[in-house]
């Protein structure tokens, strides 16, 4: 039983922490287009995405290394390409954004949020498809075993 308790926790938190990944994306992408309306200015939207990508970049990492200790080797491997764009991009040095030209390549940046929002999207339905899978598991062995039965 506590395995089952220790796996459901498990799915939680990477389901939670790719939620909150997916949540950044989304602000990230409210905040390119409220540049283009010019309802934020560049100096303001530099900071705020710049705040994030640090916290993007870790729990990415995070759940990668999860699933890897964990032993969830497919769900590892699709977190393959966007590690190592984002280790790409950190150690080129392009992982902030520079508030003096954010203008000529804004759109090559809401493209790269567009991406991952994608691929955030899909891990996320996919983590959500684990932990209820999970929890549909944890509570067919809980009434197999007689504990969950009426009368006991």
């Amino acid at each position: 039983m506590w395995v089952m308790i220790g796996e459901i926790l498990f799915w939680l938190v990477v389901f939670g922490v790719t939620a909150g990944m997916l949540f950044m994306n989304v602000f990230t992408l409210i905040l390119y287009s409220d540049l283009e309306a010019d309802h934020i200015n560049p100096v303001e939207l530099c900071e705020r995405v710049n705040g994030l990508v640090l916290p993007e970049y870790l729990g990415q990492l995070a759940v990668a290394a999860m699933l890897l200790m964990r032993g969830f080797w497919l769900a590892a491997l699709l977190n393959v390409p966007i590690l190592y764009w984002n280790g790409r991009r950190w150690l080129d040095g392009k992982h902030l954004l520079d508030n003096t030209s954010i203008f000529t390549y804004l759109p090559v940046a809401k493209r790269h949020s567009r991406v991952k929002l994608g691929f955030f999207l899909m891990m996320f339905f996919f983590y959500l498809y684990r932990q209820v899978e999970c929890v549909v598991r944890a509570g067919m062995r809980w009434d197999t075993c007689g504990c969950a039965r009426e009368g006991n």
